[in-house]
């Protein structure tokens, strides 16, 4: 007896104890990227932002692994007897903070940030990239705003260091002023390659 439901290579079968989900349609799945990077379809600019990128991954992944593991130093000290490490706290914050402005580029590129998508759902193709095109604009005047004030603060500091770590304050400070500039070029990137053209031809362009 031959069984003629179709199923097509993305439609999972159900499995018992699973909830309903075939294991492996699941873990294939799994790391998919949903929101691909923003990059110009050719040209000199698209190797170096696709490695810049991977850069800011990469340095997220590390950042976040330095706040787990002096987190979990931060416990152990809890039943060790001693005067403990008090940097590890601070370096867990400030890592916090770093990774923040480190990953804005990257959350740009991959258009992640926090946003309430109301109206994609009914203005047309052309209004919509109206509407992105400001936001873009909007982001791009506010990172570069706070890139001089930033390498303002780098160009007046006298020397200051953090209270434990005794780490300078420019360093800090110079993390921020990358993550406000990867940020603007990635807004700028974004009206090139997806506000303008979806404006000017009514499609979708990404």
């Amino acid at each position: 007896m031959s069984d003629d439901t179709a199923q097509t290579p993305n439609q999972g079968r159900v499995s018992a104890g699973t909830g309903g989900v075939d294991l492996p349609d699941l873990a294939a799945d799994l790391g998919v990227e949903t929101n691909p990077e923003i990059l110009p379809a050719g040209g000199p600019l698209r190797t170096p932002l696709r490695w810049l990128g991977l850069a800011e991954q990469g340095l997220g992944v590390f950042l976040l692994l330095v706040i787990l593991v002096l987190v979990l130093v931060q416990v152990g000290q809890r039943y060790v007897p001693g005067t403990g490490l008090p940097a590890t706290g601070e370096i867990a914050r400030l890592a916090m903070v770093w990774a923040t402005f480190m990953m804005c580029g990257y959350l740009m590129a991959h258009d992640r940030h926090i946003a309430i998508h109301v109206v994609d759902y009914f203005l047309p193709v052309r209004v919509l990239g109206l509407v992105q095109l400001f936001a873009s604009l909007v982001v791009v005047g506010t990172c570069v705003a706070m890139a001089y004030a930033t390498w303002d603060l780098i160009g007046s500091d006298r020397g200051q260091v953090t209270a434990a770590a005794e780490i300078p304050l420019t360093f800090g400070y110079a993390v921020a002023l990358l993550g406000f500039v990867s940020t603007a070029i990635r807004a700028l990137v974004t009206i090139g390659v997806r506000d303008i053209p979806e404006i000017r031809s009514g499609s979708k362009a990404i």
